[in-house]
């Protein structure tokens, strides 16, 4: 039989061995909040580069309605241009 000294020793290290288990079962809920964690991250950088990718798509297509509608005025100002001219050579021509 055990004597008073060696239970309460056997009486300690469960007492401690009962903490690390509970230390254990929280390490363990911590470290699948952290899984839960790096997944949400995962979807957020796929969404992040996603978003990245149609803004820069979107930047270049800006660029070129941009320079379209550049050469659409300086067009528009040469067709308004010669119809004057045109009108201006008529009246001078028939000296209307």
């Amino acid at each position: 039989m055990l004597n008073q000294k060696e239970q309460e020793n056997l009486k300690e290290f469960m007492t401690v061995l009962t903490e690390v288990k509970v230390s254990l079962a929280e390490l363990n809920g911590k470290i699948d909040q952290i899984e839960d964690i790096k997944e949400t991250l995962a979807k957020t950088k796929k969404i992040a580069d996603e978003a990245n990718y149609r803004s820069t798509e979107n930047n270049s297509k800006i660029t070129s309605i941009q320079t379209s509608s550049r050469h659409l005025g300086i067009a528009l100002i040469s067709m308004i241009g010669a119809f004057v001219c045109q009108i201006l050579f008529f009246l001078l021509t028939f000296g209307i």
